[in-house]
């Protein structure tokens, strides 16, 4: 049998002590219960995987599985490429044909488009010098200039942005915005001009020149606020004329959203096309049902070992870090004590053990094959042989094991005194150095016995009563484990 030395870390002070390990996994399998119940749950964990796994796969080879999974990987990266672009193409098509629908730019005529132009000159003062010093190239920075083209881009900015045209997309029912794309003004791109001209397009000559009043008048009515921001300046209409012309720029402009939406149908339908003709790749299977239910039963048998190997590791772990008793002889040998006796499982029990419970106790236990009640006379006759010449009648039961289990125990041994007409009387006291009661009960008595649990007790706490008993000066008889 092999021993290992342990030291108890959590009591320094504790003396070294040999523990045998096949004594601590025996003790253990007191906590068969969770050892049982651990090694099912993992058994039926993984059998259920095992069985679930195989069905997925079938017994598929490797090469053939992972040709399938390269497969699939394709397929469901081409599906969700096309549905995206077919939601793509879909919106961009609806948006578009919203537009044209909507828009009065894009339902105009362009080859009987109905304009509305003014042109509008703006001076400030010295802007006549300027233009003529321009003439002589010497006069581009010249400070009349600049104020003139401020008050033109303030113009444009406020008849492109600012003006609210509600009024208008009210009665025509549509946006303001359809009715804002009409308005348009007309600079020159390359060399700065004082001159610049307002067009308004629509499908009906009436209209335009409606909108064109209508900017004028708000262009009148706001110019004291411009002045007050742009200072000395002069706005003065220079023509004003309303035709039907043909609009070369508007006919491209309708043919090239007509031609965006064609191309995004096209591109809309090659996509749901494609998609449609895609092909799911499917895997093939093989394997029997038989055969992955015994993969399952073999899966749940490691599983059930494995769980109980834990728990076995786990338990061991506990025992060894609380520090508790292996062996009936560990406290005897450090203080000098004999053992009066080792009782079999169930004494100083009240409830019923299993069959199970009895057998592992009496594998565990280094008790003499006997029943409880025939030990209890043993135990009672060994204190009355220790007590001859000292009339001992009061012997004091303490421990570490409980107080309902100790005062069970010490019942169990009065009522067996007395059937064997023995004088002795035992009397139970737990928790000696915490309850005063407990330590008068001590003073009281002539004898001490240390009853404690191989596996249960810890075995500084036990030291400690020990030391605290001899300590008393009370004769101190040995130890009883349970």
């Amino acid at each position: 049998m092999s021993n290992q030395n342990y030291t108890n870390r959590n009591h320094p002070g504790t003396k070294m002590r040999e523990v045998s390990l096949p004594r601590l996994l025996l003790l253990t399998f007191r906590n068969w219960r969770s050892m049982l119940a651990a090694g099912l749950i993992l058994a039926l964990l993984l059998a259920g995987m095992k069985v679930m796994r195989e069905y997925s796969n079938r017994s598929v080879s490797n090469e053939a599985h992972e040709e399938y999974l390269a497969q699939m990987a394709v397929y469901q990266a081409s599906v969700q490429a096309y549905t995206t672009s077919i939601e793509r193409f879909q919106t961009k098509i609806d948006a578009k044909q919203n537009y044209f629908n909507e828009s009065l730019l894009m339902q105009i005529d362009p080859h009987q488009e109905c304009v509305s132009t003014v042109s509008m000159v703006v001076r400030t003062p010295g802007l006549e010098e300027a233009d003529k010093a321009g003439d002589r190239g010497d006069g581009t920075d010249n400070a009349a200039i600049v104020n003139a083209s401020n008050v033109q881009h303030a113009y444009i900015d406020f008849i492109t942005r600012g003006i609210s045209y509600g009024q208008f997309a009210e009665e025509l029912g549509v946006p303001e915005q359809s009715v804002r794309e009409l308005v348009q003004v007309i600079t020159d791109e390359f060399h700065f001009s004082s001159v610049f001209k307002i067009q308004v397009s629509s499908m009906d000559l009436d209209l335009s020149a409606r909108i064109m009043d209508y900017i004028l008048q708000q262009i009148d009515e706001n110019k004291g606020a411009f002045k007050d921001s742009l200072g000395e300046y002069e706005l003065s209409v220079v023509s004003r004329n309303e035709e039907t012309v043909v609009d070369t720029l508007l006919l491209q402009q309708q043919t090239e959203l007509q031609n965006s939406i064609a191309t995004l149908q096209k591109n809309l339908q090659t996509s749901q096309t494609a998609l449609k003709e895609l092909i799911k790749p499917t895997e093939a299977t093989g394997a029997s049902t038989k055969t992955i239910i015994k993969h399952g039963i073999k899966y749940g048998i490691v599983g059930f070992a494995g769980g109980i190997f834990l728990m076995v590791l786990l338990y061991a772990i506990r025992i060894l870090l609380k520090g508790r008793i292996l062996t009936d002889d560990e406290l005897n040998v450090s203080y000098g004590l004999r053992n009066i006796m080792t009782f079999p499982a169930g004494a100083g029990r009240k409830e019923p053990r299993s069959i199970i419970d009895r057998a592992v106790e009496k594998l565990v236990s280094d008790a003499p094959d006997m029943s409880v009640s025939a030990a209890c006379d043993v135990m009672i006759a060994k204190v009355e042989n220790l007590s001859v010449g000292e009339d001992f009648r009061t012997v004091l039961l303490v421990g570490t094991v409980g107080e309902t289990r100790l005062d069970s125990f010490a019942n169990k041994l009065t009522k067996r005194a007395e059937s064997t007409g023995s004088a002795l009387t035992f009397e139970a006291s737990s928790d000696l150095d915490k309850n005063a009661a407990a330590v008068r009960r001590l003073r009281t008595a002539d004898a001490c016995i240390v009853v404690e649990e191989v596996g249960g007790t810890v075995y500084r706490d036990a030291a400690e009563l020990v030391e605290l008993v001899m300590a008393s000066g009370k004769p101190l008889l040995g130890t009883v484990y349970l």
